[in-house]
């Protein structure tokens, strides 16, 4: 991607990483996306200062499948295991970006998980992170993932495990700000995955269809990265939350990028969206 051509800058993808496979699904999306655009993958572990925190009190103990296998929580344990669950990630990062021309690190830091992860999303063009982390204990969203959206601000790709960024790559075009940074995404992920991409509309007449979509031909064919894109195009109802459920139902696998505006943009509505669908999703805040 030429960024002089670009609005949209994608240098610097962070991935924040654990010990979950939805953590790893993460990460080999975005190896996927930096190959095509040419990022750096900067890999976060975030040593959980809350967990050393719990090993100060008598009663905590870390609990096996069967009530013998409990013991007692030490922070020494807790310290050992940082620096295994550190050197694995690194390894896993390693073996998935050999022979690539992918420039990658991995950043250790310890504090408050979501905190961290919020303080580095900042200086960041794209977090990428698994929806559910390894100490989820139910619910559909992690809380890191939670307190990202409740931020408000900047693009993260979101991914279960056992799903991958391929074509068509779904976006939603309601002629805002937003929807045209995320139609670029959508691109950008298109170019990835298999060079198509299709772009609900929704509109509550054929006029206003037909105005929108020539607005996003017009974008696709100024950009000089996309020769041989192929877009598809569908008209929607105007309640896009609603819309977008029964189309994704339908086709949970195809990745969505999603801007936030368009269903409304509050936290708890994007939440709620997240929750109700499987695929991947890039939201543009």
């Amino acid at each position: 991607m030429n960024p002089d051509n670009s609005t949209v800058s994608l240098r610097r993808i962070l991935v924040p990483l654990d010990a979950s496979a939805h953590s790893r699904a993460a990460l080999e999306a975005a190896i996927q996306l930096a190959e095509a655009i040419g990022a750096e993958i900067s890999g976060l572990y975030v040593e959980d200062a809350d967990l050393l925190e719990v090993c100060r009190y008598p009663f905590a103990r870390e609990i096996g499948m069967f009530p013998a296998e409990s013991r007692r929580l030490e922070s020494a344990d807790l310290e050992r295991d940082f620096r295994i669950q550190a050197e694995r990630i690194r390894r896993m990062m390693a073996l998935l970006t050999e022979n690539r021309a992918i420039h990658w690190s991995l950043t250790v830091r310890r504090g408050q998980v979501a905190r961290e992860i919020l303080a580095l999303a900042t200086s960041a063009d794209l977090v990428v992170m698994g929806r559910l982390g390894c100490s989820m204990s139910g619910g559909r969203l992690g809380s890191t993932v939670n307190r990202l959206i409740e931020a408000g601000r900047g693009m993260a790709l979101l991914l279960k495990e056992g799903l991958r960024l391929h074509a068509p790559v779904i976006t939603v075009y309601t002629g805002s700000a937003l929807s045209k940074r995320a139609g670029e995404m959508a691109r950008r992920l298109a170019q990835a995955a298999g060079g198509t991409m299709e772009v609900l509309i929704p509109a509550s007449g054929d006029a206003e269809f037909e105005i929108l979509r020539e607005e996003v031909l017009s974008a696709a064919a100024a950009d000089p990265d996309m020769e041989g894109m192929r877009i598809a195009f569908r008209r929607i109802r105007t309640d896009v939350a609603a819309a977008l459920i029964n189309v994704l139902r339908a086709e949970y696998r195809q990745p969505v990028v999603l801007p936030v505006d368009a269903i409304d943009g509050d936290a708890e509505t994007v939440q709620s969206l997240l929750g109700r669908i499987d695929n991947p999703v890039l939201l543009v805040q």
